[in-house]
């Protein structure tokens, strides 16, 4: 059994809402040497072909299972494309770790933490940053994927249904989404105390000193060269429209959320998400 369980510690999950800043941590983590990285397969456009649902909860799946088990030694089945392709070619590595950067798997990372043994790296942010990042793209979010999952709601988002349920304007839609994720989120923090969770705007004011200590947790390999890509990487230029920019001046970029939102925005936001959001910005 110990010898199972030391064999399929094969990974590390980076989680959190999407746009909290989970792409710049999971690339930044997959420098370290024996570290490759495998983008959101829980996606259901261009992720593993299993999943077709967004924001899929899992808690147990023996089909599911499967699929981790062969994402973990790099024959996971993706649907075609160049990240794929280049996951793909780590299939005859010997003792690489998958990094699984994704998002879209934060409901099931509890069952992905106890049944393969990952660490988990749980990345909050501001909701109003959230929302101002949502709003910049235009992003918007259909509800019905997570009411017509009898179980999540049975277990978890009941409570919150009305909220789900009711028309919205776009700033009450990113706030209760972002309720909905972090709500989950934080039930599963409290019961994984090994759980590593940092704040976007924490990492943000102090990329190299945040990156080393979970590199540390992470029991990765730190060196000058990270370092320096680390500080390339958040001292460039803050957001543009593109969906990605990874060189990015990540103090100013802390703030700029606040050019975007309204005064009438953040009271309906902070509102909204107060229960959570409290806990984490007091």
């Amino acid at each position: 059994m110990r010898l199972r369980e030391k064999e399929m510690n094969k990974g590390i999950l980076v989680t959190g809402s999407h746009r909290s800043g989970t792409t710049w941590v999971g690339k930044i983590l997959s420098l370290a040497q024996n570290v490759e990285y495998a983008n959101e397969p829980f996606n259901p456009k261009f992720g593993l072909r299993f999943f077709k649902t967004w924001f899929k909860y899992i808690k147990e799946d023996k089909e599911a299972e499967k699929e981790i088990q062969k994402l973990l030694q790099f024959k996971g089945n993706f649907r075609f494309n160049l990240p794929a392709l280049k996951y793909w070619s780590n299939r005859f590595s010997q003792n690489k770790v998958v990094l699984i950067k994704d998002p879209i798997a934060c409901f099931s990372s509890d069952w992905l933490s106890s049944r393969f043994n990952i660490p988990v790296l749980v990345i909050f942010r501001h909701p109003a940053a959230f929302y101002a990042s949502l709003k910049r793209l235009d992003w918007h979010f259909d509800f019905q994927n997570l009411l017509s999952q009898k179980e999540l709601m049975a277990d978890h988002l009941e409570p919150l249904r009305g909220l789900m349920e009711k028309e919205k304007s776009f700033a009450e839609e990113a706030a209760t989404l972002w309720l909905c994720l972090y709500t989950i989120l934080d039930k599963y923090i409290q019961k994984n105390k090994n759980w590593i969770v940092k704040r976007h705007e924490d990492i943000s004011l102090n990329p190299v000193e945040e990156f080393k200590d979970i590199y540390q947790r992470l029991d990765l390999k730190f060196t000058k060269e990270i370092e320096k890509e680390i500080e390339k990487h958040s001292q460039g230029k803050v957001e543009t429209r593109k969906e990605l920019e990874l060189n990015r001046n990540s103090k100013e970029l802390i703030q700029n959320w606040k050019k975007h939102v309204t005064e009438e925005e953040l009271k309906t936001i902070l509102s909204i998400t107060k229960e959570i959001s409290q806990k984490y910005y007091p």
